[in-house]
């Protein structure tokens, strides 16, 4: 019992120095051990993330800075035209010249085409009379050069400046043989249409229509007979009426047909005019393009008005006999500014 007391005794003096056997590093509740542990060692993995966050988010803008940068040095690079060096040009193709026919029959027309080139770049000068124009066609310039049937055979020249180069042609305009027509028509009808009056209108409102060319080449491919029939008088033909004894020139082909047949567009087009006229009755033109037109008299009736645009094969009207006619017939011209050409032509192998 005492040695129990002075035990007790002692370890209490002991307590007071610091002793007695207890681990004072532990801490009294192990709970609170195991949260301070857990607390002090989060507090790494929080500076070790955070730490790594800033470092990608250094490299994302270092990397940035260095994608900036180096695009704004392309950049001055690029605008820098001191230090760039100049591209040079593609060089042109050289121009080409196409022509349809170097021997050529009165009444025909010459197809030319430059390609590789522009209307600025071209100058062309020839003796055979003409007032056509350069048209821009694909890949370059088209030119329709028509030969009158009054035109003289023989050699003629056509030269073609293009940029640098020059082309020196010789074209050979033949003769051919026209028919020659004695035409018998009744005294009224030249009284009633063949007069100061009518030929007047006509050079009003038909002549000025010649020489206008639309830059837009609408018609495509060979052209199509308008009506089907006898063929009474032949393109170029040189006719003599009522046994006069001057001559008169046949600008297209007549054609025979029933009254009231349906007359098609040879091709595609827009309508010039289309009215009735004293000298050619009813009467339609057609532009074609590039200073290509038809024309259509003695019609019965019209089936199209100025303005409208005609695909091939379209009705323009029927078949008549208006105007200075002796029965029912199709006349159908082919012209080029004011030069008719044969419509055969175009009608087996196009313009």
């Amino acid at each position: 019992m005492i040695l129990k007391r002075f035990l007790a005794i002692f370890c209490a003096f002991a307590v007071l120095l610091g002793g007695c056997g207890k681990d004072d590093s532990a801490p009294e509740n192990p709970e609170d051990a195991s949260s301070v542990s857990e607390s002090e060692e989060s507090v790494p993995e929080e500076s070790e993330q955070e730490s790594s966050d800033e470092g990608s988010k250094e490299e994302s803008e270092t990397s940035g800075d260095t994608s900036s940068a180096g695009g704004e040095s392309s950049g001055d690079g690029a605008s820098s035209g001191e230090e760039s060096t100049p591209v040079p040009e593609q060089p042109k193709s050289p121009p080409r010249v196409s022509l349809s026919n170097r021997i050529i029959e009165l009444g025909e027309v010459l197809v030319l085409h430059i390609s590789n080139v522009e209307s600025s770049e071209v100058v062309a000068d020839t003796d055979l009379p003409h007032n056509s124009l350069f048209y821009p066609d694909g890949d370059g310039l088209t030119v329709l050069l028509p030969i009158s049937y009054n035109e003289a055979p023989g050699n003629y020249t056509l030269s073609i400046q293009a940029r640098d180069k020059t082309f020196d042609y010789t074209i050979m305009v033949v003769d051919r043989e026209f028919e020659v027509q004695n035409l018998t028509i009744s005294e009224d009808t030249v009284g009633a249409t063949d007069t100061a009056e009518a030929n007047q209108e006509w050079e009003q409102k038909i002549e000025p229509l010649k020489m206008l060319a639309s830059p837009d080449k609408y018609w495509e491919g060979p052209f199509m007979q308008p009506v089907q029939g006898e063929i009474t008088t032949e393109f170029g033909s040189i006719r003599y009426t009522n046994g006069s004894a001057s001559s008169t020139r046949h600008s297209g082909i007549d054609i025979a047909a029933a009254q009231g047949t349906s007359i098609a567009a040879a091709n595609n087009g827009k309508i010039l005019f289309a009215d009735f006229l004293q000298l050619t009755g009813n009467t339609v033109v057609i532009d074609h393009g590039f200073g290509l037109k038809s024309f259509y008299y003695h019609m019965d009736s019209l089936n199209v008005k100025e303005g409208d645009m005609v695909q091939t094969g379209d009705i323009v009207g029927t078949v008549g006999s208006t105007g200075y006619s002796t029965g029912p017939h199709l006349h159908y011209s082919l012209l080029v500014n004011n030069v008719f050409i044969n419509p055969w032509t175009a009608f087996e192998h196009g313009i």
